[in-house]
């Protein structure tokens, strides 16, 4: 299996890789981003990505799933990899029109699976979720049942939850964001309802978050592994729509996630069943053409699902189940 780099790719691949292992394969994942955090994955042999040689691969296994954006711009070596028969290309969306990659079959072990390169998601104004829609692939495409992902992490990573709530205020997409005001106020009031706040960053942005946030921890971490580990006793992940909801809800953690358009939007984690979507109550368009939505979002609503930690943390479900 060769994902895309981001995060949140990277947890939805795990998801598809955690269906064939469960199914009996033996997985091989490619990704750098996941590769320092190994020792939480003992169920899978992962590699890092640079220098992967899709030919090798594609001779040396019976079965390929790789993000299409892999393939060579070499029209002629494109092509090599267009003659194999065990390499389903996949993306979340949209596969590009100019190569025949949609609806491709793929033949392991002699047996045939119909358009098995596709976009995971068919139907972005359905309702379901990416985890929704990789569940469906799964199904539809190889006829594996899906399980739950209850085993997929190892044991030290499903601590006792206490009163530690991650903020994580930034995101690739700047545009996504919710205002760094906005959750210095959230983190506020949470912390006067017993909550301990934590800011959590990139390496890059730990000294700008720092004077944003004074009065509260921020963390970056150097690697996955690191990161994974200071968020297994956490309760709560809060987000703009980035990797670490994803990686929240994969790990149990019941996540809030801020989006600029609506509830249902199929990114949102989708892991677990105690996830909450707060989009803006509405928006409106501005004279730059952009968009005025963070003032609109309910983030209230964390403050009262969260309640008061003293009397709510009896009643907070266990991070282990709900996958």
């Amino acid at each position: 299996m060769v994902p895309p780099k981001k995060l949140g790719d990277v947890t939805l691949y795990l998801h598809l890789a955690w269906q064939f292992h469960q199914a009996g394969a033996q997985v091989r994942f490619f990704s750098n981003l996941l590769f320092p955090a190994q020792g939480f994955f003992n169920w899978l042999q992962i590699e890092r990505l640079e220098g992967v040689n899709l030919h090798a691969l594609v001779d040396g296994c019976d079965l390929v799933i790789a993000y299409f954006n892999h393939l060579t711009n070499d029209p002629v070596e494109c092509k090599s990899f267009l003659d194999k028969n065990n390499i389903a290309y996949v993306t979340a969306k949209k596969l590009p029109k100019n190569i025949p990659l949609v609806g491709r079959d793929v033949t392991v072990a002699g047996q045939c699976f119909k358009a098995a390169s596709m976009p995971f998601c068919l139907d972005s104004r359905a309702g379901l979720s990416m985890r929704d829609w990789v569940d469906r692939y799964v199904e539809t495409v190889y006829g594996i049942p899906v399980s739950d992902s209850l085993d997929m992490l190892c044991p030290s990573l499903r601590g006792k939850a206490g009163n530690r709530v991650l903020i994580f205020p930034t995101s690739p997409n700047s545009k996504k964001n919710y205002s760094a005001s906005g959750f210095r106020r959230l983190a506020l009031s949470l912390r006067k309802h017993g909550w301990q706040i934590e800011i959590i960053g990139l390496p890059c942005e730990h000294d700008e978050l720092k004077s944003l946030f004074t009065g509260f921890p921020v963390f970056s971490f150097t690697d996955l592994r690191e990161l994974m580990a200071h968020m297994a006793s956490a309760t709560a992940v809060i987000a703009n729509d980035s990797g670490g909801g994803h990686l929240g809800s994969m790990m149990g953690l019941r996540t809030f996630t801020i989006a600029r358009r609506h509830e249902r939007f199929v990114w949102r984690p989708g892991f677990n069943a105690s996830g909450m979507v707060l989009a803006p109550r509405f928006r409106f368009k501005w004279l730059n053409g952009g968009y005025i939505w963070r003032p609109f979002v309910p983030v209230g609503r964390i403050v009262d699902s969260l309640g008061n930690y003293e009397t709510s943390s009896a009643a907070l479900p266990k991070q282990a189940g709900g996958y």
